[in-house]
């Protein structure tokens, strides 16, 4: 399984900063990220950078050893960074879609996530009822993701373009959707 993980955004709400550098207990989200993939035995993934912060992520993301995909225009949607990653990607049954933003994932989330993947299968983990991430997305949909832009909403638009191909598996994980847009959202989840 391969990750492809979500960088490219601006951090407005955050005045400006960019969400992957953040720190969460003395590492970066994307360090987090990538200890939660380690310790959850997911595999690879691929780091998602554009303008302001693409230099900088990029630079953390080599010192992770994870590689880069480059967006040259971010401003364009977060669909726009959704499909440059999934194009970006080959040799996998299933890749895992994660924002930056939501680093508080417990590892054995993720292993609930990746057991319950398939090549044709959506895999959303939810937590009282809600979806989170990451999700899990299998390669026969991934033609879809990287034509998603042109949807209205995205990779939503893929998500429910046919209920019967989306497992939602609940999990006991407040951090699926702890995802961090504003200055209070860095505070820990319950």
């Amino acid at each position: 399984m391969i990750a492809v993980i979500l960088a490219a955004g601006r951090g407005v709400r955050l005045g400006g900063v960019a969400k992957a550098l953040l720190a969460i207990e003395g590492e970066s989200f994307l360090a987090r990220i990538a200890r939660t993939l380690a310790a959850a035995g997911a595999g690879d993934a691929l780091v998602v950078v554009g303008p302001p912060h693409g230099d900088a992520v990029a630079a953390e993301a080599a010192r992770l050893g994870m590689p880069v995909a480059h967006n040259p225009a971010p401003e364009r949607g977060m669909a726009s960074s959704v499909a440059i990653g999934f194009e970006a990607i080959a040799g996998h049954e299933a890749a895992l879609l994660w924002p930056v933003d939501v680093a508080r994932v417990a590892p054995a989330t993720v292993s609930q996530v990746v057991a319950a993947a398939g090549a044709d299968l959506i895999v959303i983990p939810t937590w009282q009822g809600r979806g989170g991430h990451p999700s899990a997305f299998g390669r026969a949909v991934w033609p879809e993701l990287v034509a998603c832009p042109a949807l209205p909403t995205g990779a939503l638009s893929v998500v429910h373009r046919d209920p019967a191909r989306v497992r939602r598996i609940p999990v006991d994980d407040p951090g699926v959707l702890a995802d961090v847009d504003r200055p209070g959202d860095l505070e820990p989840t319950a």
